[in-house]
């Protein structure tokens, strides 16, 4: 998917680790979600995950989607100062 000019990869994960409320650490069904600066991959500006009952609600690809958008809108300034300094500017 195509987010403000980022390329982004979602791919399902059957195995995030994330820590429960009694402090247990438990392997919960997601997404791991990667960006890139275009569509050629070459250049990774993130990876993150989104787990169900964690980040998401439910294990859905559209929720996950938007997990991503989200989180990029909020990274989106240091993505590009990122970028910038990866391009000598």
């Amino acid at each position: 998917m195509k987010y403000k000019g980022f390329f982004v990869k979602i791919t399902p994960d059957e195995y995030l680790p994330r820590e429960n409320d009694d402090g247990e650490v438990v392997a919960c069904e997601g997404f791991r979600i990667e960006v890139f600066a275009d569509e050629s991959e070459n250049v990774e500006i993130d990876i993150f995950t989104a787990a169900v009952d964690f980040e998401l609600v439910k294990n859905s690809l559209e929720e996950a989607k938007q997990f991503a958008k989200d989180y990029i809108d909020c990274e989106e300034k240091e993505y590009c100062r990122m970028l910038e300094e990866f391009n000598g500017n």
